[in-house]
C-alpha cells in the first residue's frame, strides 16, 4: 500500500477502500493478513472522513432571500 504515502483523492482512497473490503469479505486471506487489512482500512476509512469533514466545512449556503452567505455548520435546518 505504497499510495497511502502520498496524499491520496477522496475517490482514490474510496476505491482502496472498497478493494479492501472486497478482499476481506472474499475471504482466502490468513488471520494475520485479515487483521493488517482491517488495521489499514480503518485508518483510511478516519482519513476519508476528515477528508469529507474538510470539504463540508468549505461548504456555503446562500439565503436567497436576505443573499446572506453562511458556512454549512451555521446553518440551522441542516438542509442545502
Amino acid at each position: 500500500m505504497t499510495q497511502r504515502k502520498k496524499k491520496l483523492s477522496f475517490e482514490q482512497g474510496l476505491e482502496m477502500l472498497e478493494s479492501m473490503a472486497e478482499s476481506l469479505s472474499g475471504g482466502g486471506l490468513s488471520l494475520e493478513e485479515s487483521i493488517r487489512l482491517y488495521e489499514e482500512g480503518t485508518k483510511l476509512a478516519a482519513q476519508l472522513q476528515k477528508q469529507l469533514d474538510e470539504q463540508r466545512r468549505r461548504i456555503e449556503i446562500i439565503d436567497p432571500e436576505t443573499a446572506e452567505i453562511t458556512t454549512f455548520e451555521e446553518n440551522q435546518d441542516g438542509v442545502i
